[in-house]
């Protein structure tokens, strides 16, 4: 008896390449709004149009996140082949982040523009709990790994919570964890992306040594800080 797939049908040859180019598109967008717009609202906007897309359109498959496990299964079982455009949701971001710093997540990842949406009260996380809970994205990261070359489980994709939300069916458990993100989110920027996210975890560690970053002009910084204290992400 075969089990009931949880995940999107197959999608056509040519339009998985539209994915792909919708995706580096987003992506050099998101570039040139960050670092020659320097405009905040287009990030948004940017980011509004990839959680209609990525999100609800395409059901949160492809995603980014989540190719991490196509990786370890490749790599681990050379009878598993990796498909292109997977491939390429995966490498495409991170080479971004060694450039120009995690792009994808300001404007092109539907989980990060789904929680910038409910946030409406944010609160500063306190220095050691911010430090602590860091740590849990490279261990979720980790034990996708495993799983995945193991051919165990894919685990980061079962047991994402946002999926659901964006397919608008799935477990009652996985559903009110999603919306558990999204209450929290209210007043904790991006919790998710922070304090669970495995593939923010390699992005974060690509973006350490990005060529570019975003600056205030010296001419004009008054070293106020303001922007610093009102950053929800610390």
């Amino acid at each position: 008896k075969l089990p009931v797939t949880t995940t999107p049908g197959p999608r056509d040859f040519l339009l998985q390449y539209v994915d792909v180019a919708v995706l580096l598109a987003a992506l050099g967008v998101a570039l040139w709004l960050i670092y020659r717009r320097r405009s905040r609202r287009g990030v948004f906007w940017l980011s509004i149009f990839s959680l209609a897309y990525f999100g609800f359109y395409r059901d949160g498959c492809i995603c980014a996140i989540g190719t991490i496990q196509n990786l370890a299964l490749g790599i681990a079982d050379p009878g598993y082949a990796i498909p292109i455009t997977v491939l390429v949701f995966f490498l495409a971001p991170l080479v971004v982040a060694l450039f120009g710093g995690r792009a994808f997540c300001a404007g092109v990842c539907p989980h990060g523009a789904l929680q910038d949406l409910v946030l409406l009260k944010p609160v500063k996380v306190p220095g050691w709990l911010e430090h602590s809970l860091g740590l849990v994205p490279f261990l979720f990261l980790g034990a996708g790994v495993a799983f995945a070359a193991t051919g165990s489980a894919f685990i980061i994709c079962r047991y994402d919570p946002f999926v659901p939300l964006f397919r608008l069916s799935g477990s009652l458990p996985l559903l009110t964890l999603g919306a558990a993100f999204l209450l929290v989110g209210v007043f904790v920027g991006r919790p998710y992306c922070r304090f669970l996210c495995p593939y923010g975890a390699l992005l974060r560690m690509a973006s350490v040594v990005s060529k570019w970053r975003v600056r205030v002009t010296p001419d004009y910084c008054t070293q106020c800080r303001l922007c610093e204290h009102s950053c929800p992400y610390g």
